[in-house]
Order: C-alpha cells, then structure tokens, then sequence
C-alpha cells in the first residue's frame, strides 16, 4: 500500500490576475507603445525589447505594487522567510513574424511575465523541462492529468501574471497576429542575506564604516607576485 508521494524537485508555475487590468490598461498601452521605449534595446530582428527600469516609471506603480504582492507570495509559499524587490521590469513587442528564443533569466532568483495586450490569437508563454525533452513519452490517459510534464504552454490571458523559478527554460512562439503582442517582464531577488552572501544586496554598507579586514603580509605577497 503507497505510503506518500513527493513532489521532488518540481517546478513550480503560479498564476495571478491583476483585478485593476481593465481599468489602467488604456493608459498603460499608450505608454509602451512608444517606440523610443525600444530604440536602443530592441537589436535583435525577433524581439522587440525596452530598457529594464520600467519599474521606476509612475505610471508602472500600481503594477509593480501588485507583482510585489505576488512575488512575496511566492517566496512564502515556497518556504522562504524572506521578502524580495523587484531588480529590473521591461515591455516586450512582439509584431507579426517575431518570436522569443527559449532563454532562462540570469542573475534573478524569480521571473515573472504579465500578458498586457493580446488577442484569441495571441500565444502565451511555453515551458520546458530540459532533463527530459529526450526522454520516452507514453500515451496519455485523458482521463488523469499528466505529472511528469516535459512542456507546458500557457494560455494568454491578458491581466494574468505568471511567476517562475528564473532558470526555468521558457519562450514564445511565433506571433501570428497583425496587432502586436505586449508583456511586462520582471526579476525579483531576495531581499537581505542569503546563506551564500555576506551582504544585503539592497542595502550595501557604507565603505567608510565597513571594518575591512586587511592582512599586509597578504598584500605585499600580493605586489611581489603581480609585479614580477
């Protein structure tokens, strides 16, 4: 007789709505529609992609607020005592014929995508499972859900915001829309120490107040070798 069943190293997909969607998206598309957003981060010809710091822009507050909500949902749900801050925000354009390549967030511990405008055509954002996009695939039962899932492709709701470990392979299908599709990206990192850093990485201490540990025998051995 089963004695339990874990849940190991999966990965792990949540899924939120933002209630206020309808009522600031007219102003918000205005904003990211703007081309000059673009200009001097979009030199791929698959991807259009604006600067990072989308998160500091007022008209960006209320969701950034929201997504903060989110993210630290997550980060308890997941087992973690510790808050997060959002590090970067950016839009993406995708118009007709473009797509984005299956990539993973560096430097970020979660990710997360926002569908901001779309259609029934629009695609959402598909996921891997790198380990086992090789492996044998049995035939589904379709009358029980599949656990050992080697992809998954959201649907593209708008006002949906989907929040993932940032290794996570994932990308986007090609937009076959004539009205172009727009997402708001974010990274989020712990706030404070973790157990592999010494610092807080949102509040660094002041250089001047910091007992540097200096050993002169060290740094003389130092100059003796690096200036041979």
């Amino acid at each position: 007789m089963i004695k339990d069943i874990v849940a190991m190293f999966y990965t792990p997909l949540y899924i939120f709505h933002f209630p206020r969607h309808g009522e600031l998206k007219y102003d918000t598309m205005n904003f990211v529609k703007n081309d000059s957003l673009y200009s001097d981060y979009s030199t791929a010809p698959h991807i259009k992609l604006s600067g990072p710091n989308l998160h500091k822009e007022q008209i960006m507050k209320p969701y950034y607020y929201f997504m903060m909500d989110c993210l630290n949902y997550v980060m308890d749900d997941l087992g973690y005592a510790q808050e997060q801050s959002i590090t970067s925000m950016w839009a993406t354009r995708q118009e007709r014929g473009m797509f984005h390549h299956p990539h993973k967030h560096g430097n970020t511990f979660l990710a997360g995508v926002y569908y901001l405008h779309g259609s029934d055509k629009t695609f959402g954002t598909s996921f891997f499972n790198p380990d086992n996009l090789l492996q044998i695939s049995p035939t589904l039962n379709l009358n029980k859900k599949e656990r050992l899932t080697a992809r998954y492709s959201n649907p593209f709701v708008e006002g949906d915001f989907i929040v993932f470990p940032a290794w996570t392979l994932h990308n986007t299908p090609t937009h076959v829309d004539e009205e172009p599709r727009y997402i708001l990206g974010v990274n989020s990192m712990p706030v404070g120490k973790t157990v592999d850093e010494v610092y807080d990485r949102f509040n660094y201490p002041d250089a001047a107040s910091t007992n540097l540990d200096f050993n002169q025998e060290e740094f003389n051995r130092y100059q003796k070798e690096a200036f041979k």
